[in-house]
């Protein structure tokens, strides 16, 4: 029974601090656990000093030969699409922006050839990205989106058996197809590769992969595991405490993971910001997922003064639906 990370990361960014966190958290819960971590050389080669925490915490570290012309991105998603060849056993791979909240040793128990949680915890037909999958099929000649269902890539179940081994094969090959045609995401092909094997995938319960920021809160409850940066507008602002920047920062100035985030990390589930609400409803959602939100945002964010003018303006334009009677 392993637990699988792909870690590909510089010293510029926070992959290795994400990471950290999430491996600590696993640790945390989970003082048995195998963990393996899959990288490539220059990754390694940066793994030193205030980045070498980690060694106290993984089982094993392996080095994956990548090609020379990818980029940081594309070696990842070459790694993760892969990943399934460079070991045996049983595997539960999870992304380096978790955060996991118990024990996860039972989902070995779980007869499956691979098992994964639908992305944003909802159908083709609800979900808030609908026209992006379906423009990312056409584009690569993908019928995916036909069966209705877009699986996360971020949290995988993985048995060791013939039709996982021929899935990973599979998705590897659509994944180097899709990234010449210039998509670099590896969920097009995961869910590609998914539709040829249907039969022996079996939805995961969303509380294996509960998305915070979209439709997770149902699952927060009993969430295993906390995906906190699965999506665009929580990587801005974070309303999760555990993925703040000052968070990240820390680990990065120290290379430890400190006591005050060892206290977040003991009651993950009410990790959050005081100053954070919960938005529902269609018309709701309707403008937050807007264009017209992230340019207010972008705004609010890079030009303050501005956006305050704007909105003073704005407050005196009367609403119409309070002048009903």
């Amino acid at each position: 029974m392993k637990f699988v990370y792909v870690l590909v990361s510089s010293v510029q960014d926070t992959y290795y601090e994400q990471f950290f966190l999430s491996v600590t958290s696993l640790r945390l819960k989970n003082s048995d656990a195998h963990i393996t971590v899959l990288c490539d050389s220059k990754t390694k080669q940066n793994l030193q000093d205030k980045r070498s925490g980690y060694e106290n915490i993984v089982s094993e570290i392996k080095v994956v030969p990548t090609p020379d012309n990818l980029s940081q991105k594309e070696v990842s998603r070459y790694i993760k699409t892969s990943m399934r060849s460079f070991f045996d056993g049983d595997f539960l791979f999870i992304d380096c922006d978790t955060i996991i909240t118990d024990t996860i040793f039972d989902i070995f128990s779980v007869p499956m050839d691979l098992g994964a949680v639908l992305d944003k915890h909802r159908s083709i037909d609800c979900h808030p990205m609908k026209s992006y999958i379906m423009s990312n099929d056409a584009q690569l000649g993908f019928h995916s989106s036909t069966t209705n269902k877009h699986y996360n890539s971020g949290i995988i179940f993985c048995k060791d058996t013939i039709k996982a081994r021929d899935f990973f094969n599979k998705w590897h090959e659509l994944w180097i197809h899709s990234n010449k045609k210039g998509i670099t995401a590896d969920q097009p092909s995961f869910n590609e590769a998914i539709s040829y094997i249907s039969d022996s995938v079996i939805e995961l319960d969303g509380t294996w992969n509960c998305q915070i920021a979209f439709n997770g809160i149902p699952y927060l409850a009993e969430a295993k595991v906390i995906h906190y940066y699965a999506s665009s507008l929580i990587t801005q602002i974070p309303p999760y405490s555990l993925a703040s920047r000052e968070n990240l920062d820390s680990i990065k100035k120290t290379g430890e993971v400190s006591s005050i985030i060892i206290g977040q990390l003991q009651k993950p589930k009410s990790a959050f910001a005081a100053d954070s609400r919960i938005i529902a409803g269609e018309a709701a959602l309707d403008v937050v997922n807007s264009n017209i939100f992230s340019k207010l945002l972008w705004l609010r964010r890079k030009r303050p003064l501005f956006f305050k003018k704007v909105n003073r303006l704005i407050s005196f334009v009367k609403n119409p639906e309070h002048n009903k009677e």
